[in-house]
Parts: C-alpha cells; structure tokens; sequence
C-alpha cells in the first residue's frame, strides 16, 4: 500500500503543475497582480509557467531521477518563498494559479506547498513514469489519486475564497473592483472596438465609479469634431455588457442668437 501511494504521487504531482502552469498563462481578468508578476515582471511569470508546464510533462513521461529532484527543488522553493510571505506578514496574491489565486497568501497556502513538497520527495524514487503508473491503474490506485485531489482542494485559499464569496456574496455596488480589472473588461468588448478607431487617446481624461459601474471617458474625434467617448464597465468585469456613448466635448461655441456663447452637449 505504501508503494501504491508513492507511485500515485507522480501523476498527481504532474497534474498539479501543468494545471499551475496553464492558469497562469491565461489572462487575468480581476486586474490583480500576481506576487511573481508584481515584483519580476510579466514575463518572469511566464517563464515559472513553462517550467511548470515542461517539468508536469516529464513527470509524466520519464523516470529519470533528476526530474525527480527538479520537481522536489521546485516545490521546496515554492514553499519557502510562501512562507516569508506568511512570516512578513504580506497580503499579496502569490497567484499560484493564476487568475484564481487572489487571495492574500496565508498559512494554508504554506501549508498546501509544504505537502506539495512532502509528496515530491516520497515520490523521486518511484521508477515508472506518471503516464505508465495512470495507464494501470487500479481502484485503489484512482482511489488514493482522489484522496490526493480532495486534500489538495481542502488546504487550497483559492477554494475556500471561492465558497465563501458563493456563500456570502458581495453587492456588485459594494465590490472592491480594481481599476486595472475595468481596462480588461474594456478592451476586448464590442463597444471599445466599435470606437477604438476614433480615439485620440489611450488613456481615460476622466474616470469615476457609480454603483455598478465604473465610467471611463475618452477624448475622441468623429467627423473632424472633437467628442468624447463614454464607456460604462460592469464591475462584474463582463466585456459583453460594456456600453459607450459619444458627447460632444464640453467647449464653448458661439451660437447665433443673442444669448451669448452657450455650452453645446449632445450625447447618443
């Protein structure tokens, strides 16, 4: 049974860190910065995503030892950089899993690498590979493969975050909603491409929050006047609910009555 156990620990190891890997190369879109990409950059947190990826895929199809002592190397520093966190007291996102790992880190999370950890080192002397052990598997062996998976979900912050926000959910008028969560809710929307072209900017001249949403203003220029450009943004961050509107730009213009300059805004 013992033996049993060690061997499962491969794949599951493997299938742990190309998951890992594969979440943080998908693109954020809560606007929260990684402890990885805050501190070394977009592309350093790519790099850990490959590794991941290429260490997952020679968990599952080699045996050799030095892969093995890889994956111990890589979770034992996984687990120490959580822990000084933990011990400086930070409430950065280590983001883990990418988009899903949002939470402050906390004991758990040093808790989940630590096992991660224990399970490599039991594992580096299996000699089969993640893929031949999956292949001949048996009751037992998907049995404890379960067991690994439910303990890994039971010590994950980002699970217990999740149930706690179904559990206890946030008015959307009362979230606290990151200004770089509405860019990327903005940009891949229907109502952004539809202006894109007639900005004379990338960057908002005016941005403010009501309720639900967060509205953004661009200067633009249709038909050689200036306007401006109005987009609101859901705080629930869905780009298929983002809505525009076009003002003209609040100048003065002479009218020709005897009124004097009157201040002209149209709004569609």
């Amino acid at each position: 049974m013992t033996e049993l156990f060690r061997e499962v620990q491969i794949p599951f190891l493997a299938v742990v860190l190309l998951v890992a890997g594969a979440m943080k190369a998908l693109p954020r879109g809560d606007g929260r910065v990684p402890v990885m990409g805050r501190y070394r950059g977009e592309a350093f947190t790519l790099t850990v995503a490959a590794a991941e990826v290429v260490l997952g895929t020679l968990l599952l199809t080699t045996p050799l030892l030095v892969v093995r002592l890889a994956g111990v190397v890589f979770f034992a520093t996984a687990t120490a950089v959580v822990a000084d966190l933990v011990r400086r007291g930070s409430e950065e996102a280590c983001g883990c899993f990418g988009r899903l790992g949002t939470t402050p880190v906390g004991r758990l999370g040093v808790i989940r690498a630590a096992v991660l950890t224990a399970m490599a080192v039991v594992s580096a002397g299996v000699p089969g590979t993640g893929a031949a052990i999956l292949g001949t598997a048996g009751d037992r062996s998907l049995a404890l493969f379960a067991v690994d998976c439910m303990v890994f979900l039971a010590l994950s912050p980002e699970v217990v975050a999740a149930v706690a926000r179904i559990r206890h959910p946030v008015p959307c008028e009362l979230r606290d909603v990151p200004l770089e969560a509405t860019y990327a809710a903005l940009r891949p929307s229907t109502a952004w491409r539809a202006h894109a072209a007639s900005l004379t900017s990338t960057e908002p001249s005016d941005v403010w929050r009501e309720l639900c949403h967060r509205y953004l203003v661009y200067p633009a220029e249709v038909d050689g006047r200036s306007v401006e450009v109005v987009f609101a943004v859901p705080v629930d961050g869905r780009p298929s609910a983002v809505r525009a509107g076009v003002a003209w730009d609040p100048g003065w213009e002479r009218q020709d009555d005897d009124s004097g300059p009157q201040r002209v805004h149209s709004s569609v």
